[in-house]
């Protein structure tokens, strides 16, 4: 039996489970019944997408399925993720669905689900979906019997709708005149709406990956791969650049000096402007797992910052921040989500608010994220074919904790990811050299479990 949702959403390569249009018309007409109003006569659900070629598939089952249970579908085409929680709110939905695979190349699709408050839906609803799914009896039990259906429309000023939100979002002083900034769009769902944005406010704006064809979204490009990027702002001698994932959730930052700046020194800018204007609340940051130990120390002894850290995914981070109404909260990997403006991490209102606090400062993009010293990292994936038994996890979490006994002055983070089917190792410290050296002794372990 599959698992229908892991860490964000649901996830995985096209026509396999869950992925597979049986499935997925299951969860369309499952995830209505449980999120559409019962007090309503007509209720009302968004579609979004990115630009992957499955798309075209995806978006007309999710519609039927939504349509058979008598909810009005409105489709607003390719758009990012944060998008789709703004219009839930401004067009009075009842909950709202983006078909994306986020960083992932386009051999993977996947599904995120909104509530009626714009909010990611929680992990009770998400198995209360998933027992309904996988169970034929309650599944037949849901089935709408009445011979009134829902209708589809097409929202045509989606992105004009996104843009004026985004607008909003700043200071009205500010003029980003005379600032060069290269975009990389990765080919995914911001390869429209982000670089007319940025013209529109003045910025002198260059353009890759924004040429989306189905299959090149987040191919060597984006958020996942700045190597391009980095290229383009020093040849074209750019202020900055900024790399937005395949659903413009995330965002990384490339420096005028060509250097990949991370999540962790996008919080670190971001604490730092919250505090000197009193609006980092309780003083207090929430990361995750893979947070940088140089982040963390730069918090605490520089800044007198706590920082409370979740495990990986950007639903763990909200959901903190939430829970201690915190005002700042991110991912290494680029999910920044800022409280007072927006409810999930939105790449393009990152990259707006970062250009405010470049223009404040007078400073260059390179000086301005000059916060601390990282400690070095070394990460390896290894690919695993089957879920790993309990047996298994048992083993690992053995190694892990026998290695971290005998080097505290390292940090070992081994954990199956919740996306692809995956073994993620991440060995941390001061030293490269030694870094390197025990994270081939992890590997071999680790691989040795798996391979048996």
């Amino acid at each position: 039996m599959f698992k229908v949702f892991g860490t964000d959403g649901i996830r995985c390569e096209v026509n396999k489970e869950p992925m597979t249009p049986d499935t997925c018309l299951k969860i369309a007409k499952t995830t209505g019944y449980l999120l559409s109003n019962k007090n309503e006569k007509k209720n009302r659900v968004i579609i979004s997408k990115d630009t992957r070629l499955s798309g075209y598939l995806f978006e007309p089952l999710m519609a039927s399925g939504f349509i058979s249970m008598g909810m009005d579908v409105i489709l607003v085409g390719p758009l990012p993720t944060p998008a789709l929680s703004m219009l839930i709110n401004s067009l009075r939905a009842d909950m709202g669905v983006m078909i994306t695979a986020s960083h992932n190349t386009f051999e993977y699709n996947g599904l995120k689900f909104f509530d009626s408050k714009g909010d990611k839906i929680s992990k009770k609803l998400e198995l209360k979906i998933e027992n309904i799914v996988l169970n034929q009896k309650k599944y037949l039990n849901i089935i709408n019997k009445n011979i009134k259906t829902g209708k589809a429309l097409r929202l045509k000023d989606a992105q004009g709708r996104y843009s004026e939100f985004l607008k909003l979002k700043l200071e009205k002083k500010i003029n980003f005149n005379k600032i060069k900034v290269v975009l990389d769009c990765g080919n995914g769902a911001t390869y429209n709406i982000a670089p007319a944005l940025f013209w529109e406010l003045g910025c002198e704006v260059i353009t890759i990956n924004n040429q989306p064809d189905g299959k090149n979204i987040n191919m060597n490009c984006g958020a996942v791969n700045v190597k391009t990027l980095s290229q383009k702002v020093l040849t074209t001698k750019a202020d900055v650049g900024f790399a937005f994932d395949g659903d413009g959730d995330r965002v990384i930052v490339v420096d005028d000096k060509g250097n990949e700046i991370d999540g962790d020194k996008i919080l670190a800018l971001f604490t730092k402007d919250l505090l000197n204007k009193n609006k980092l609340k309780k003083k207090t940051v929430v990361s995750t797992l893979m947070s940088n130990l140089g982040f963390e120390n730069y918090l605490t002894k520089k800044l007198g910052v706590k920082l409370i850290r979740t495990n990986v995914g950007d639903i763990n981070v909200i959901k903190e921040m939430k829970k201690g109404s915190y005002s700042l909260g991110g991912e290494q990997s680029g999910h920044i989500i800022l409280s007072e403006y927006a409810k999930t991490g939105d790449g393009i209102l990152v990259a707006l608010k970062i250009l405010e606090i470049l223009k404040d400062s007078n400073l260059n993009t390179h000086a301005l994220f000059n916060t601390y010293k990282s400690f070095y990292q070394e990460k390896i994936n290894i690919l695993i074919k089957d879920q790993l038994n309990n047996k298994s996890k048992n083993l690992i979490k053995e190694i892990s904790d026998i290695m971290q006994r005998k080097n505290p002055h390292l940090r070992y983070l081994i954990r199956e990811s919740g996306t692809e089917p995956l073994i993620r190792i991440l060995v941390e410290g001061k030293n490269k050299k030694e870094i390197k050296k025990e994270i081939k002794k992890v590997l071999n372990k680790i691989e040795k479990i798996v391979n048996d």
